[in-house]
């Protein structure tokens, strides 16, 4: 089969779904393809499926789940993850009946996800890279991959992206937004033998040290409670800077908050598991000017591994139960926030999130949400609230406006006024099971994912667990 005009490439597969990407969406894609009855294949390029949630060490998951009555928002698939990685650390279901994030260990779940998409029956392969496009007129009929089998070809009826940077919307010539000015990047690290308890103790101790209000709607009271029933710790994204000695430390010269390419140092999200003695770190920001650079983020990646060891010596010699600490990971993947997103017929706005919004191809739901600021401390950031009302998610905004044959299956990806509205966990888990849904149905009936049946598409996602 001539491919690219040079040379004929061998075919490694023909199937119905291949997802591209192994993140939360591209797992929840794959699984919900093969549930639903189609032959589909996983390409990753690492040598694990997770994405962020692995490779990039954000181990939490933001419980954006619930209203703020307490009605389950984000269902099927999303929830499924949540519950199977918080019972590998031994609280299970616990997480449903606290606001804080759910948290979880890294190698866990590596193993989990590769279970999940076995029992799928999902044919994976990692350590794979997109290197081109297979497309007969409009419509992507495949991709050409590099790996140590060499170039080949895999040819589906329906592809999803699901490689947040929209790489196959890219190299398919799908019209895309770029270079989100605001959108910044964090190289995360992991603390080993840190003493969660002594950490928690000191704040108990120093209660407004704790800064409330900031990433989640909640009190100290309930950060407390939280870890008494999970054994897991949530502290804020800027949080650290709140902290009296940081703040004394910055304005004394001796804690900078630069390192290469990255600011920011003392933002430290932290997510400690204490019967693990681990502590998850998100700190520093960095831009990256030209976009999806390798150039740019190999160099963020390098001077992040110098940003971890300039806030491991400070914590060392500063924080209460971090004396005996040491960077036990830093993670493999920059943590890319955004860079491109689909540009598409219809667009997803921040309006549709922050109020009821009904959709008749809704394929997924969402708890309104609101981001304010309430903590009164200096550069304090935002925290995210949620109130009674749920929003939906059209099917339209997963579809290219020029390319048949795609499906968008990254939250950040999708058609929308802001990469940003949909980039966490549980929405890119939610629309990566309706774009497996919807490629499994596409390549069932014979349609394109464009004039696919969404009735049918719904109905099938009902069936697997999702309420709309």
């Amino acid at each position: 089969m001539k491919i690219d005009d040079t040379r004929d490439l061998p075919v490694l597969a023909e199937v119905d779904v291949l997802v591209a990407g192994g993140g939360l969406g591209g797992i929840a894609a794959a699984t919900a393809s093969a549930r639903a009855g189609a032959k589909t294949m996983l390409i990753e390029r690492n040598s694990y499926a997770g994405g962020v949630a692995t490779a990039g060490l954000c181990c939490s998951i933001f419980n954006c789940y619930y209203t703020a009555d307490h009605r389950l928002a984000v269902t099927g698939i999303p929830v499924e993850i949540a519950d199977t990685l918080a019972a590998a650390e031994g609280y299970g279901k616990k997480w449903h009946d606290h606001k804080g994030h759910i948290i979880y260990d890294v190698e866990s779940a590596k193993r989990i996800f590769d279970r999940m998409l076995t029992d799928a029956g999902v044919a994976v392969q990692f350590g794979t890279m997109i290197s081109g496009v297979v497309k007969r007129g409009d419509t992507l009929a495949g991709l050409i991959v590099e790996s140590a089998s060499g170039r080949e070809v895999i040819l589906a009826k329906t592809v999803i992206d699901a490689t947040g940077e929209t790489e196959v919307a890219h190299r398919a010539g799908a019209p895309l937004k770029t270079k989100p000015p605001w959108a910044r990047h964090s190289l995360c690290f992991r603390f080993g033998n840190a003493d969660i308890d002594a950490f928690v103790t000191y704040l108990e101790k120093h209660p407004g040290e704790y800064p409330e209000y900031m990433d989640v709607d909640w009190t100290f009271a309930e950060a407390l409670a939280h870890y008494r029933d999970t054994r897991t710790f949530l502290f804020p994204h800027g949080g650290f800077m709140q902290l009296s000695v940081v703040q004394k430390a910055v304005a004394a010269g001796t804690f900078t908050r630069t390192a290469g390419v990255h600011d920011t140092l003392d933002a430290c999200q932290m997510h400690g598991i204490a019967e693990r003695s681990t502590m998850h770190v998100v700190t520093g920001l960095t831009d990256l000017p030209r976009g999806v650079n390798a150039h740019d983020i190999s160099h963020a990646i390098m001077d992040g591994r110098t940003m971890a060891a300039i806030v491991a010596d400070f914590f060392n010699k500063n924080i209460p139960g971090f004396e005996r600490a040491f960077i036990s990971q830093t993670a493999d993947n920059l943590g890319i926030r955004a860079t491109r997103w689909l540009d598409g017929d219809f667009v997803f706005t921040k309006a549709m999130r922050t109020q009821r919004t009904a959709c008749d191809d809704r394929i997924a739901r969402g708890a309104v949400q609101l981001d304010v600021k309430k903590h009164a401390g200096k550069d304090a950031w935002g925290v995210q609230t949620f109130t009674n009302d749920m929003f939906d998610i059209p099917y339209r905004a997963l579809i290219p406006r020029t390319v048949d044959g795609l499906i968008i299956g990254a939250g950040r990806s999708i058609s929308a006024e802001d990469p940003f509205l949909l980039r966490v966990m549980a929405h890119t888990m939610a629309i990566g099971q309706a774009a497996g849904t919807a490629g499994a149905v596409a390549a069932k009936s014979g349609r394109s994912v464009r004039t696919v049946d969404v009735a049918v598409v719904q109905s099938e996602l009902v069936r697997q667990g999702v309420s709309l």
